[in-house]
């Protein structure tokens, strides 16, 4: 992409912030993200996760320490999936699936709406980088909601983390998802979610209590501590140019921007910080039963998330499985 001067004005009742954009060059780093552009996003930050290397975690340390307690982020795991890293190429999955069907969701936290279209309709139409003046409800992303039977070749390919998941039953879902899309607050069962393919920032918080947050806010408008736009809304107004990618690189008052909205969502849970980590490619984040979380693309980014349930591996109760992945895709 050629360099573009870009500004975006944002208009937040009571502070205004204004942000001088410039400098949208995505990294041309097409070799090492297989075809999808990776970003200098200024919504990287410090890992508050723990961190371990896959060869260096136990089974024993998995369930006395990480399970049903906190997160973890398994590293070092690249090697483990280079055939579905290749698989996930953007030439690759266009070649091979460009023209199926795939179910897009809404990127509010219930996912009201769910559109089908092509897969290449959504890499053409739907991965630029998310824009501040774009509602969560008319917001389109690809996560879930897989065809598994169509799509058994391409998920075949894939070696789930090698912990939590050889005594459960297991659920696949994979997606696609541009620069600061993503999945707001939501919560669901247990399982591991890896990055395939460029980085995702990751959000968590306990069970109790509950976060506060706006049901149809985008993951952006959320990291931000934005609003969310609503319909008629006309408080925010973006400009950036031609180039849809302008305002991603960003001066350092977006990131003074986060820093102050996490010390507010503090304030709110008397104190105490959500865990935050970014995902890179061949990392695994385990989200323990009820942990509420938040996703935010930094780069166009392939990933897959294991569901798992416990519950049915020792109850052998079909009406406790579908419980469990009944709450997948919300």
């Amino acid at each position: 992409a050629r360099p573009e001067m870009a500004r975006a004005a944002i208009a937040i009742l009571p502070v205004a912030l204004i942000l001088v954009v410039t400098s949208a060059t995505a990294l041309a780093v097409e070799s090492a993200s297989h075809g999808w552009a990776r970003y200098d996003s200024p919504l990287d930050g410090p890992c508050t996760v723990d961190r371990v290397h896959w060869t260096e975690m136990t089974a024993d340390r998995f369930d006395g320490h990480y399970r049903d307690h906190k997160p973890v982020v398994l590293t070092g795991m690249r090697g483990r999936n280079d055939a579905f890293r290749n698989a996930c190429a953007k030439d690759v999955l266009l070649r091979e699936w460009g023209d199926k069907d795939i179910v897009l969701s809404t990127a509010n936290t219930h996912s009201y709406l769910k559109v089908t279209k092509t897969l290449r309709e959504y890499v053409s139409s739907h991965t630029a980088p998310q824009r501040l003046d774009r509602r969560g409800d008319e917001t389109l992303i690809w996560f879930g909601d897989n065809n598994h039977t169509e799509w058994r070749s391409h998920f075949d390919l894939y070696v789930p983390p090698p912990f939590g998941t050889s005594d459960a039953d297991v659920a696949y879902s994979f997606g696609v998802g541009g620069p600061h899309s993503g999945v707001p607050l939501h919560v669901h069962g247990p399982g591991w979610s890896e990055t395939i393919v460029g980085r995702k920032r990751w959000w968590l918080s306990p069970p109790k209590p509950k976060p506060t947050f706006h049901p149809n806010a985008t993951s952006l408008e959320w990291a931000l501590g934005l609003k969310p736009l609503q319909e008629g809304d006309e408080g925010r107004v973006v400009d950036v140019g031609d180039d849809d990618a302008g305002w991603v690189h960003v001066p350092e008052r977006y990131r003074m921007q986060m820093e102050r909205t996490r010390e507010e969502r503090a304030r709110q849970q008397g104190g105490t910080e959500m865990l935050e980590c970014t995902i890179g490619d061949g990392e695994a984040v385990w989200f323990p039963d009820g942990w509420w979380h938040a996703t935010l693309n930094l780069d166009e980014s392939a990933f897959i998330s294991s569901f798992v349930n416990f519950r049915h591996a020792a109850s052998g109760s079909q009406d406790e499985e579908d419980d469990v992945f009944s709450k997948i895709e919300l």
